[in-house]
């Protein structure tokens, strides 16, 4: 039974994060669209956050507490709650960029491909910590 709640976890976490990397790539190129071109870009990255990010985010945590619930010891090792603390930042991230492609609806102007790398660029290095973390389990 374990094995399945991790693949399913392991899913949960495949298309949240795919989905806040794929959104955070198509708003670094709103600056560079003009017209018709940069609505779509919203639209689809509002779409993709919609049921990517937020199923995928809904059902990596869910999954995870559960594992957490079949194997409580497993909160006294050190690199679950760093892996936690990653996770945190990565549900900050996740809030955050709703607020900017809410914001973006508004005033597509507003979008800077440097601000969306940069989030792009984070996102890929907490999950690498986070793969770190779990193959190598350091504390």
């Amino acid at each position: 039974m374990v094995g399945i709640v991790i693949a399913l976890h392991l899913f949960g976490v495949i298309f949240w994060l795919g989905s806040l990397l794929m959104i955070t790539r198509w708003l670094a190129m709103v600056p560079d669209e003009v017209g018709i071109a940069k609505e779509r870009f919203i639209v689809a990255s509002e779409r993709m956050f919609r049921v990517g990010g937020n199923i995928g985010a809904a059902s990596a945590l869910g999954f995870g507490i559960l594992l957490i619930l079949m194997e409580p010891s497993v909160l006294r090792q050190g690199w679950l709650h760093a892996k936690l603390l990653l996770v945190v930042i990565l549900l900050f991230y996740h809030a955050r960029l709703y607020r900017r492609i809410v914001s973006l609806a508004d005033a597509p102007a507003s979008a800077s491909r440097k601000e969306f790398m940069t989030m792009h660029a984070v996102v890929s290095l907490v999950l690498l910590a986070i793969l770190l973390l779990v193959a190598i389990r350091p504390f």
